[in-house]
C-alpha cells in the first residue's frame, strides 16, 4: 500500500501515520512524534468535592478546633455535677462539628453521584467523536522526505478529496477539522 506525497510527488517515502510512529529503523524525533500521535481516548474527569462540601468541612474543622481548645483551657471543677452534665459538658463542643462533617459528607456524596451520572451521559458522545478523529488519523500519511502529512484521495471516505501537504505542526488540527467535515450530520464513523 502506497500513496504519493502531494509535495514531492514521490511514493517511496510515504508511510501510514501508525507505521511512521512504530518504525524503529528510521525513528522520528520526539517533537515530530508528539505532533503525530493519535488523538487521546477521552477519560472521565475525577469528581472534586463541591464548594458546599468544602465549606462544611472547613466549618467542622474550625468548630472542632475551638472545641479542643475549650477542653484544653477548661479548669472548672465538675465533680459536684452529675455524670450526664459532665458528659454533655465535655462532648457538647464536638456535636456541631460532627453534624457539619456528616452533612458535608452527604453533600459530597450527592455531588459525586451527580457528576458520575453527567459523565456517563456525555461519555458515549465523547467516545463517538474520538472514534471519528481516530478514523481520520488512521487514514493519514507521512512523507519522510518532505516531513509533511497528507490524506490521499478517498482515504477517509470514498467521496473525500485528497488533502494538500500538511505541515506536521498543523496535523492535529487537520485531523479534527477533517473529522468534522467527513462525518458532519452522521452519528458515527
Amino acid at each position: 500500500m502506497s500513496a504519493t506525497c502531494p509535495q514531492c510527488t514521490a511514493p517511496d517515502q510515504s508511510v501510514l501515520m501508525a507505521h511512521a510512529l512504530a518504525d524503529t529503523t528510521a525513528p522520528l524525533d520526539d517533537s515530530t512524534r508528539a505532533l503525530l500521535y493519535p488523538p487521546p481516548e477521552p477519560q472521565p474527569a475525577p469528581a472534586e468535592p463541591s464548594t458546599g462540601a468544602i465549606v462544611l468541612f472547613v466549618l467542622a474543622a474550625v468548630f472542632g478546633l475551638l472545641g479542643v481548645l475549650s477542653q484544653l483551657r477548661d479548669d472548672e471543677d465538675l465533680s459536684g455535677y452529675d455524670s450526664a452534665y459532665q458528659l454533655g459538658y465535655h462532648v457538647g463542643p464536638f456535636i456541631l462539628p460532627a453534624v457539619l462533617l456528616v452533612i458535608g459528607l452527604i453533600v459530597w456524596t450527592v455531588s459525586r453521584s451527580r457528576h458520575r451520572r453527567a459523565v456517563e451521559r456525555g461519555l458515549p458522545e465523547q467516545r463517538a467523536l474520538w472514534q471519528r478523529h481516530l478514523h481520520v488519523w488512521q487514514a493519514g500519511w507521512l512523507c519522510r522526505r518532505c516531513q509533511v502529512a497528507f490524506f490521499p484521495d478517498a482515504s477517509i471516505r470514498p467521496d473525500f478529496p485528497a488533502s494538500p501537504a500538511i505541515p506536521v505542526e498543523q496535523f492535529p488540527l487537520w485531523v479534527m477539522t477533517a473529522a468534522e467535515r467527513a462525518f458532519a450530520g452522521q452519528g458515527q464513523a
